[in-house]
């Protein structure tokens, strides 16, 4: 099995490869842009993200900050920030520790802070309230690449002062870390306060900001290897300057993504067959999304780009959702996400129960072989209808794949904004309902 994630394709994406090296051919010139700015160094562009996993500097920085708080008795790391700022710590955590290590003794634990629902907010302070007792026991990891997000600065404020009433002001300020741009209103606010800072590189934008402190921070104090997580993403980067699609999967699934959307198939489908993944798939809609969904491209035109991403969880959302994917309107392509390696304590079905009539074939099989089986029917489903997808094959979910995965979708993105010739790096239409929300507030 590959040590590398790989894309299945030609049996299933429709398509002839003299279109896909067509449109490939395009962005040769791009291509050799960013094997430039990656061997350049430094964060002159806002594609120097892919300089970050290679960034000693960083790394070591990081490792600095996480000494000083790492200790037997922490209990909690409070990530306090919303889209770019914590979808991508959330992603990989999700991953190395799913839905029930909640219930485990492990410690230490990420929590989020990324909406300002009453209900949520009173909810996450209760758990605060009641399990830390003392301040060693917690890290309030403020993030904001402005300084200014108004849901992170009022959960900031509203959580600090928590930590303040529970411990003083002092010790709530010693237990604070701050993950900013270097000179945004927050950054300055922390020198004047003496709290710690951790930057991030101004031109690189929140949803590319994984590798950053923004994402490796809050994960390293967790737990995570973060230095696996960065040598998956630097051991692809090479891949993702070949001109040739065959040897460049960011590269071919752009190509392929490109001429989906000619055929009116609007809708991008993440389907991951691992549960554990949907925050992963979350932080890959946000990539998506914020990054390509644009009214004009960058020569001013109106051309309302972008695909609609949408992530569903096989098999549970085969029992949701199938009927819609299967029978309604021919506007989805389909990305298969799953994993050819085995996981461990995998459990099987007891042969002998008193429902072991009601499916004789299940009795004795694992669990792993249940759910191939049912990704294997779901993928002639799709056949069968000729309705297109790829797969995407993970060898395995761990950090250095996860490294592997991130930077092949931001890679994928950034060449696909460069195919419909748009900025893949702002968000003007995100500005508006900020601006809204803030008049309002003054009323």
């Amino acid at each position: 099995m590959s040590e590398k994630i790989t894309i299945k394709y030609k049996d299933s994406v429709l398509l002839h490869d003299e279109d896909i090296n067509a449109v490939a051919s395009t962005v040769d010139e791009y291509l050799r842009f960013l094997n430039k700015t990656s061997n350049e160094g430094g964060y002159e562009h806002p594609e120097s993200f892919l300089c970050l996993p290679n960034d000693q500097e960083i790394y070591a920085r990081n490792e600095d900050m996480v000494g000083e708080f790492s200790n037997d008795a922490l209990k909690y790391i409070l990530v306090v920030g919303i889209g770019g700022s914590n979808l991508g710590a959330a992603a990989v955590y999700d991953a190395i520790f799913p839905r029930y290590d909640s219930f485990s003794s492990r410690r230490p634990k990420l929590l989020f802070a990324d909406t300002n629902n009453p209900h949520e907010v009173a909810a996450l302070r209760k758990v605060i309230d009641e399990v830390v007792h003392e301040p060693k026991e917690i890290v309030l990891n403020i993030i904001t690449k402005s300084g200014t997000t108004l849901e992170t600065v009022a959960n900031a404020m509203y959580f600090f002062d928590l930590l303040s009433t529970k411990f003083g002001e002092k010790e709530a300020l010693s237990r604070t870390v701050i993950t900013t741009d270097e000179d945004s209103p927050l950054w300055k606010l922390a020198l004047e306060k003496s709290i710690r800072l951790l930057s991030i590189p101004k031109n690189i934008g929140g949803r590319y900001s994984i590798f950053t402190h923004a994402g490796i921070f809050p994960l390293r104090l967790a737990g995570i290897n973060v230095s696996e997580l960065l040598s998956g993403a630097a051991s692809v980067k090479n891949e993702m300057f070949a001109t040739a699609p065959s040897q460049n999967p960011a590269l071919l699934c752009a190509a392929i993504d490109f001429l989906m959307h000619k055929k009116k198939l609007n809708i991008y489908n993440s389907f991951f067959f691992h549960p554990k993944m949907e925050s992963v798939g979350k932080w890959g809609r946000q990539l998506m999304g914020e990054s390509l969904g644009k009214k004009f491209d960058n020569s001013g035109n109106t051309i309302y780009a972008g695909m609609t991403p949408i992530v569903s969880i096989g098999s549970t959302d085969l029992h949701s959702m199938a009927q819609l994917y299967l029978g309604g309107q021919r506007d989805k392509f389909t990305n298969f996400i799953y994993s050819e390696g085995r996981e461990e304590g995998c459990a099987s079905v007891p042969r002998y129960s008193p429902f072991q009539t009601l499916i004789p074939d299940i009795v004795g099989k694992d669990f792993q072989k249940i759910m191939s089986s049912i990704l294997g029917g779901t993928l002639e489903a799709y056949k069968e209808k000729a309705f297109p997808y790829i797969e995407t094959v993970l060898p395995g979910i761990n950090e250095r794949v996860l490294g592997q995965y991130f930077m092949m979708k931001m890679v994928e993105t950034i060449i696909l904004g460069k195919l419909w010739n748009i900025n893949p790096f702002d968000q003007p239409e995100v500005e508006s309902y900020k601006k809204v929300a803030r008049e309002l507030l003054r009323k």
